[in-house]
């Protein structure tokens, strides 16, 4: 071990101390307060999603709970395998934070936390779609449907309500709207 100086000691000490305060210094020992503090809102963060895909599910039609089984038989799994598997992921992502392997933990949880929110939103859009109130186009333009009884064409609605010069051409209105080429 070198010998410092005095001076050179009490200043290593005075940066190690502000690192350490800044929480610049690389601490393999475990996780540090921003990291603990992180892992917590991204804990909470996916606990809440998982609330709310649950409070989802449960609210779904018939219909729609249906559907949801039928893709998942129709990838192979069961109800209790999808279950199992993310009490399996959030298993693993513990005992990777236990064992202080940061990256991958970060990895994992992000990824589970990713996956939450895209089924959330898979799911609050399909239950707007079954309602009948509207439906996404495959453009993305959101199409309102009519007031009729007739739930066999989504078209019925959106074309109820024609555009004033849907069909026509006028020549003298698309000559003043574009420049001249010279």
């Amino acid at each position: 071990m070198p010998h410092y100086a005095p001076v050179c000691g009490h200043t290593k000490k005075l940066v190690t101390e502000n690192a350490k305060k800044m929480g610049l210094e690389h601490n393999r020992d475990g996780w540090n307060t921003s990291d603990k503090i992180l892992l917590s809102i991204l804990g909470v963060f996916g606990t809440g999603m998982l609330i709310a895909i649950v409070l989802m599910r449960r609210n779904m039609s018939t219909k729609d709970a249906l559907l949801e089984e039928a893709a998942i038989t129709a990838a192979g799994l069961q109800q209790g395998h999808v279950i199992a598997i993310f009490v399996l992921v959030i298993v693993v992502i513990t005992v990777f934070a236990l064992l202080n392997l940061k990256n991958i933990t970060w990895t994992l949880l992000l990824i589970m936390n990713t996956v939450l929110f895209g089924y959330l939103m898979k799911l609050t859009i399909d239950s707007g779609v079954s309602t009948g109130e509207t439906v996404i186009g495959p453009d993305g333009t959101v199409i309102h449907r009519g007031d009729s009884d007739d739930d066999s064409s989504v078209e019925s609605g959106a074309l109820s309500k024609p555009h004033a010069n849907n069909g026509t051409y006028d020549a003298d209105l698309a000559a003043k709207e574009l420049p001249a080429i010279t």
